[in-house]
């Protein structure tokens, strides 16, 4: 099988190379010309090859389209850079999806089309945690990132492509361990629905390949054994670096509202149809707990500091209490 993979360098992109390659499919990929993806590009092996250009530009899209079976569109700008510049946000995310569809569309056999969408999609659930795929979508003001994605949707169903969508949840991965720079724009409670980066990788590889998959829509989620809260997981991240509980971060230094995420109905569904599934939330743990093994010793010793610099990262924290806790 012929499947060509935009943003196939990202936390996403890279699994689902491997759960590509694992299939033995002659992969083609589509990424941005930094020094990075080149660096990347020069170490996959034989049975891959590289297209350097823009999603948006139609002559990169005509000659990696031409001639696939499958694509998988994971390239897009995503936040916190999405919420900065909306129209280069619209301009990515937007108009190179409509790039890629109109390229596949030209092909004598158009290829199926994987879009990565998000749960951002149905905007804040912090009072309605449980999601399904049919509900309504509707993203948070100001969520240019989740607007996006909605547009997308709607453009490749009326494309009359052959199709499937994967709305991604929390999606871990154990090499993306820095801080979060959203960190504090989650309330505490949020539920969340993690889904191991690993296992990503395996949905995005079946529902480009499977025939129950085409024209279908599916929450990507770990399942009943990857969801947790929001506070329950930065407890056990911050233990697993040497922190300690996570209490020194009150609930008034995150915000009350305007975020997504929540835990799926239906992402057992999913794992039916497409069998990717091998990872639990605490796989992950355990992962990150050997990932940062020779750094907990001295995390422990500069605890202190680092517990100040984390808190000083809150936007939501007066001065002033940031004072009441040294």
């Amino acid at each position: 099988m012929k499947t060509l993979v935009t943003g196939a360098f990202g936390n996403v992109g890279r699994s689902a190379l491997s759960a590509l390659f694992a299939a033995g499919d002659e992969i083609t990929i589509l990424e941005a010309p930094t020094e990075a993806n080149r660096g990347l590009a020069e170490r996959l092996g034989k049975g891959c090859r590289v297209i350097f250009g823009d999603v948006r530009d139609p002559k990169s899209a005509e000659l990696a389209i031409e001639g696939q079976d499958a694509v998988i569109h994971l390239a897009a700008l995503i936040p916190p850079a999405a919420d900065r510049d909306p129209a280069l946000t619209t301009s990515i995310n937007v108009g190179g999806t409509a790039n890629l569809i109109a390229a596949a569309q030209r092909q004598a056999r158009p290829p199926r089309l994987v879009l990565a969408s998000s749960i951002a999609a149905y905007g804040d659930r912090l009072e309605t945690p449980w999601i399904s795929v049919t509900d309504s979508l509707g993203a948070n003001h100001a969520d240019s990132y989740a607007k996006s994605k909605i547009e997308c949707e709607r453009i490749l169903r009326e494309s009359g492509l052959p199709q499937a969508i994967l709305r991604l949840s929390y999606i871990v991965w154990r090499k993306k361990l820095q801080r979060d720079p959203l960190m504090f724009h989650m309330p505490p409670s949020t539920k969340i629905e993690v889904c191991h980066t690993e296992d990503t990788g395996r949905a995005f590889s079946a529902a480009a390949r499977l025939p129950a998959a085409e024209g279908r829509t599916f929450d990507i989620g770990g399942g009943v054994s990857c969801r947790t809260t929001f506070r329950d997981y930065l407890d056990r991240m911050f233990r697993l670096f040497g922190l300690g509980s996570s209490a020194f971060i009150p609930d008034a230094a995150f915000a009350k509202g305007g975020f997504h995420c929540g835990w799926f109905t239906d992402s057992d569904e999913a794992e039916k149809v497409l069998s990717f599934r091998r990872k639990t939330i605490e796989d992950y743990y355990a992962e990150v707990k050997e990932e940062t093994r020779w750094l907990r010793p001295w995390a422990r010793i500069i605890a202190p500091a680092l517990r100040r610099s984390l808190l000083a990262g809150s936007p939501f924290f007066g001065k002033k209490a940031h004072e009441a806790l040294d």
